[in-house]
């Protein structure tokens, strides 16, 4: 069967396995059909690997699962016992497959697809039916043809809020509007979503962020008050005026920050290949530091709102870092993130001003550069990119586009010099601890460690290049802290 010009049969072979689980199938007189988000992107002609693959089956749901997880040579995991809802999950050298099987709910197909969220998701195929054809009850394929997210029914939210967060996912992802009557079922549900388990939630922001625009997602859901459902503090940033370097408030420079980031990344940082490699990288949970360095352009300054100071009638936001990087752990905390995502973004949010510190210098020093990438470690490129971002969104009448270009020109150098340093052979050791404790007679001890930081410092800098020279400046850094 063809659909929107593309042939359904040449999408269903993307499925490895299918033709044993019809097999199967058929073999046991169960009805199977496949379901959902495979037959969407296959009806768009979505240009991707496929990895996640769902079934709905008529009855002996587990029995049948079995009997598949003993061909497919795997494991069966349970999702959900009471609604027979189970996983296989195949690993190959290529990638890593997941099938999920439930039972039918309802009393036939038509009854099952009526309890899905979206229309787009409710299509249906027989794998055993020749020749093969979508299964449409609810308009789901005209609702892929107008480029439509419109729910099968009001209940679908109320029965997992969640689904309000889905609907945006959607929306971003196919670049779909919503359909009006759903918005407003969305919005209407949205105080739900203070039940919904937070690392579903976390999931589906990031699945928002994952996307090339995901910023005007963002600012739809800003404006019907979702966000403050996912992340509370963000409604004390309201409203904070800045003084006379911003043109917005703390919220929607934050905003304006996102926007900021994702149009350089697009026009930009996307060509450079260390840049984009850098960004790209998965670092947790199957997330990049593309998403966590939008998700901290949204709350670099969320300190900003308890430090906000009035002195001699200038607006001061004294240590906001401080207490930003202490709010963005309360927050990475609710969300469940990982421990790696929260030192990340605790990073990107404490460290987001140096990089200006950087560039009030004409002609920052080796050893200034040296100690901002020593102290924010990894996170240096990103923390340099959220600067970046945040600079171009700040725009008062106090700014000056000749100092934003210098600080801009000045950061963009430190990104290719970082790269340039990190792809040379690294230097050899010119001394160990050992050395210093034998050569001054010392036992061991936290001071060996800060002095062979020293040392090393200097090395990369160029002061020293042979171990006599290392011995000297170890000696120099004993008589100087014995006076």
């Amino acid at each position: 069967m063809k659909s929107s010009g593309i042939n359904l049969n040449s999408y269903l072979k993307k499925i490895p396995q299918l033709s044993i689980i019809a097999g199967i199938s058929k073999a046991s007189r169960v009805k199977i059909w496949l379901v959902g988000g495979f037959l969407r992107d296959a009806y768009l002609g979505r240009k991707k690997t496929f990895t996640d693959f769902d079934f709905c089956l008529e009855k002996d749901t587990l029995k049948t699962v079995k009997k598949i997880s003993r061909k497919l040579k795997c494991k069966v995991i349970t999702l959900d016992k009471k609604l027979d809802s189970y996983r296989l999950v195949k690993k190959t050298k290529a990638r890593i497959l997941t099938y999920d099987f439930n039972q039918m709910r309802g009393k036939n197909l038509k009854e099952d697809v009526y309890l899905r969220d979206f229309t787009i998701n409710t299509l249906a195929v027989d794998i055993n039916q020749r020749p093969k054809k979508i299964i449409d009850y609810y308009g789901g394929i005209r609702d892929l043809k107008r480029s439509l997210i419109r729910i099968t029914q009001t209940k679908v939210l109320r029965d997992d809020p969640l689904r309000v967060l889905r609907g945006f996912t959607f929306s971003c992802a196919l670049n779909f509007p919503i359909e009006k009557k759903t918005l407003e079922s969305m919005v209407s549900s949205r105080p739900k979503l203070k039940k919904t388990a937070k690392e579903r939630i976390a999931e589906e922001l990031f699945k928002i962020l994952a996307c090339k625009n995901s910023y005007k997602t963002i600012k739809i859901m800003d404006s019907f008050k979702v966000l403050d459902e996912i992340i509370p503090l963000i409604k004390k940033m309201r409203g904070v005026t800045q003084g006379g370097y911003h043109h917005l408030d703390v919220w929607d420079h934050s905003l304006e920050t996102l926007r900021q980031f994702e149009t350089l990344y697009l026009r930009k940082l996307i060509h450079d290949l260390d840049v984009f490699s850098y960004l790209n990288k998965e670092v947790s949970s199957k997330h990049s530091r593309l998403q966590l360095i939008k998700l901290a352009a949204l709350l670099h300054d969320i300190g900003k709102p308890a430090a906000k100071k009035k002195l001699k009638k200038k607006t001061i936001f004294y240590e906001h870092e401080k207490i930003g990087q202490k709010l963005t752990k309360k927050i990475s905390e609710s969300l469940r993130l990982s421990a790696k995502e929260k030192d990340i973004l605790m990073k990107l949010v404490f460290w987001h001003l140096r990089p200006g510190y950087l560039a009030d210098q004409i002609n920052p020093s080796r050893r200034a550069v040296y100690h901002f990438f020593r102290d924010t470690q990894d996170e240096g490129m990103g923390v340099i990119i959220l600067s970046l971002s945040d600079w171009r969104a700040t725009r008062g009448p106090l700014t000056s586009d000749k100092k934003r270009r210098r600080h801009e020109k000045i950061m963009l150098g430190l990104l290719a010099e970082h790269i340039a340093e990190s792809k040379k052979k690294p230097l050899p050791k010119l001394i160990n601890g050992y050395d210093i404790m034998s050569k001054f007679n010392l036992e061991s001890s936290p001071l060996i460690g800060d002095i062979l930081k020293k040392v090393i410092e200097d090395q990369q800098l160029g002061k020293i290049t042979t171990k006599p020279q290392a011995i000297k400046l170890v000696s120099k850094l004993f008589k100087s802290r014995r006076k």
